[in-house]
């Protein structure tokens, strides 16, 4: 059975992370932070402590994933395809708003599945649209290794699918930005999870920096 590997990135951070407001499908670029931490991996992507062949790399079309994207892996020398479906969720009218004022809404939760969105995605739908991407990906390049930029909610649909957890509940660590989450989807559609949450590798290129 042919087995497809997934390396799932999150773009690096914009300044509408530092701040805590919510991009959706808002187009905010990478702050200097984002371009930073996007080097950061691209030096990890090049060394010897990344010692795996990636056939393919996928990007959400927005920006700050994309050039996460082309930042990190100029050095595979290889087509970016920007996949418009693995887009962050749309948050419609709420996009642009601070997490602490939508925290103040009582009517307003974004983790319940059964929550409306006005003029965006509801949860079951934008996990509908995710879990399709892959697993449509999975079929196209069947067998190979695929490294994809996205998005913080991209991963953590990914993350439940993978193991197995539902919409609604609570997630047990943060998710944060160009951490490297390793999971697979088999021929016959099964998940699966390997390594999730990876941050290392900003940590020892941080450390080779002052070596």
């Amino acid at each position: 059975m042919h087995t497809t590997q997934f390396w799932l990135i999150r773009h690096g951070e914009t300044q509408w992370n530092a701040e805590r407001r919510l991009q959706g499908h808002l187009d905010i670029p990478l702050n200097d932070t984002g371009i930073e931490q996007a080097q950061r991996l691209g030096q990890y992507l090049r060394s010897p402590r990344f010692d795996t062949r990636i056939d393919t790399v996928v990007s959400s079309d927005l920006g700050r994933a994309y050039d996460t994207a082309v930042t990190a892996t100029g050095h595979f020398n290889l087509h970016i395809e920007r996949n418009p479906q693995l887009r962050e969720r749309c948050y419609g009218i709420y996009e642009g708003q601070d997490w602490s004022s939508l925290k103040d809404l009582r009517t307003l939760d974004l983790r319940n599945p059964e929550q409306v969105i006005a003029q965006g995605e509801t949860l079951p739908v934008f996990a509908q649209r995710i879990a399709h991407a892959f697993e449509e990906l999975a079929i196209r390049y069947r067998g190979r290794n695929i490294m994809v930029f996205s998005h913080g909610g991209v991963i953590d649909i990914a993350w439940r699918k993978a193991n197995g957890i539902a919409l609604d509940a609570a997630r047990h660590a943060p998710i944060l930005n160009v951490s490297i989450n390793h999971f697979t989807i088999a021929e016959d559609g099964h998940w699966g999870a390997l390594t999730w949450g990876q941050t290392a590798h900003l940590e020892q290129v941080a450390l080779d920096d002052v070596l």
